[in-house]
């Protein structure tokens, strides 16, 4: 039976290992090409949780083949790949997406980058499911009316997060891809064919994959919880000596610049906002159809916005600023909604700089004040500069253990 339409209660987002051309099964201590009717095989494509909005596209440039004589054109050819694009938002409740999605939200002692910049965790394909018609995507079991939309050959190309008051934290990402396909049913065997595609010459690779079923949560205790609150949510600023930014020092006060006190017992924090940009540039050469490869251009920023009521206004000039150059780490925590004391998810910007400070008054408003950081993005051994992540992720390990096909093997 044909559907009428499709809305959210039917639709879950999948992403899968990294790379997307490596293998998307798991057997014992190896990843393998194994088909899903093997016995003893496990699917490694993961769900991600809490997602509200899913928009994605194609399009396709054409060069027109002209020659005098003829005022149409003779012919419109491609010659460069397509464009896939993938959005899609979610409300932050722990690190288990971050996860999926290849950061590396440990203890905070390596960058959360690291999996991608070393490429351990770069590429990967995302599959957006759709089940009948009225029926919940969550605990649907797989059949005939399904329908996938898979994308193949996924690159991360932006990351931003933010909360406020009277709103939910929530992370929107972008992604490039190479590939869409469309599947319907069941598949062969419990399994569709890959929508990965090689690079070097554009052809679809044979290998297979299975979503599994999809579930409302990632697992139990904090990978249970439903969403964080702005009320258990916490910013901090340390200040870093301007002549040795390599190592932390206490600071003088949380915080201190022009014109405005946002020191911890004096906040009145509004909001705040974290992004990136990860910008490839497309490697091709004669032969490939495909760019066979999709390098982050460098540098990579992160930004770092400050919404506050202001209050007392303190002294300082710019030109102290300007002197001093002080470097921040901002360190945002969210804590579990049960108990304040546990820490769900944390986001640092280390060897922050401040780029702008701006006051905004108005009849009926309160006077507030916005701040501007940045950081660039270090390598993925850096400690002392960039972005890092810890949290919550427990149950996802497989992710970084086989997220490669290195030692695996096929049936």
């Amino acid at each position: 039976m044909s559907r009428n339409r499709v809305i959210y209660q039917s639709e879950a987002l999948y992403a899968g290992p990294s790379p997307a051309t490596g293998f998307q099964f798991i057997s014992g201590s190896s990843v393998k090409t194994d088909d899903s009717q093997n016995v003893g095989v496990t699917g490694i494509v993961n769900q991600l949780q809490r997602v509200q909005n899913i928009n994605y596209s194609f399009n396709i440039n054409r060069q027109d083949i002209n020659q005098f004589g003829e005022l149409a054109a003779i012919d419109r050819v491609i010659l460069d790949s397509p464009t896939v694009s993938l959005d899609f938002s979610y409300l932050l409740a722990n690190f288990g997406n971050e996860k999926v999605l290849g950061f590396s939200p440990l203890d905070g002692s390596v960058s959360c980058m690291s999996g991608i910049l070393n490429k351990i965790s770069d590429s990967r394909n995302y599959y957006v499911k759709t089940v009948s018609e009225g029926q919940d995507a969550v605990g649907e079991a797989r059949n005939a009316n399904d329908e996938v939309i898979a994308i193949g050959n996924g690159f991360l190309t932006s990351y931003s997060t933010d909360g406020s008051v009277g709103g939910l934290p929530s992370v929107s990402c972008n992604v490039e891809a190479l590939n869409m396909a469309f599947e319907a049913g069941t598949g062969t065997n419990g399994g569709f064919q890959t929508p990965a595609v090689d690079p070097e010459n554009g052809s679809r690779l044979t290998s297979k994959y299975r979503l599994p079923q999809t579930t409302g949560d990632f697992g139990t205790g904090t990978m249970n919880i439903s969403v964080l609150r702005p009320g258990d949510i916490t910013m901090t600023f340390r200040q870093r000596d301007a002549e040795n930014e390599g190592s932390e020092t206490d600071a003088t006060s949380p915080y201190t610049a022009i014109g405005a006190s946002i020191g911890a017992s004096d906040a009145k924090l509004q909001s705040y906002s974290f992004s990136f940009d990860l910008s490839r540039e497309p490697i091709q050469k004669l032969g490939s159809r495909f760019a066979f490869s999709r390098e982050i251009s460098f540098p990579v920023t992160v930004s770092c916005s400050v919404d506050a009521l202001v209050s007392d206004i303190t002294t300082g000039t710019l030109s102290s600023v300007i002197n001093t150059d002080d470097a921040y780490d901002i360190t945002v925590e969210l804590k579990e909604p049960n108990d304040a004391s546990k820490v769900v998810s944390m986001y640092k910007l280390k060897n922050a700089k401040l780029d702008a400070q701006s006051f905004s008054s108005s009849i009926g408003d309160n006077k507030s004040v916005t701040l501007d950081f940045s950081a660039q993005i270090g390598g993925p051994n850096q400690t002392t500069l960039g972005f890092f992540m810890s949290g919550n992720s427990v149950g996802l390990d497989q992710i970084s253990t086989y997220d490669t096909n290195d030692g695996g093997s096929a049936d």
